[in-house]
């Protein structure tokens, strides 16, 4: 596993050497244990793998969220007031 620093620089946080295996029609990798506990990874997660110029990148991949479920954590103790912002400063339609 690596990490990108920049874009022309890697580093390697872990390494081992493992095998692809077949996996119904398609090909897999197994991940350790280590690798899996400390990016807090479960069996479904979604990563993401990059071609990289120096292999293959795998990370988790981020989160999306949908708006539904934000509003469904608004409540009336996280609900702030709104704030006066001034007049339109632009082509605002308010």
């Amino acid at each position: 596993m690596h990490m990108i620093d920049s874009p022309r620089r890697v580093s390697t946080l872990y390494s081992m050497k493992t095998r692809i295996a077949k996996w119904g029609n398609s090909l897999a990798l197994r991940l350790p244990k280590a690798l899996v506990k400390s990016f807090a990874l479960d069996e479904g997660s979604a990563v993401e793998l990059v071609d990289h110029a120096d292999g293959i990148l795998l990370r988790p991949a981020a989160k999306r969220y949908e708006l539904k479920e934000l509003l469904e954590g608004v409540n009336k103790d996280n609900l702030h007031e709104a704030e006066e912002t001034g007049p339109p400063a632009g082509k605002e339609a308010w």
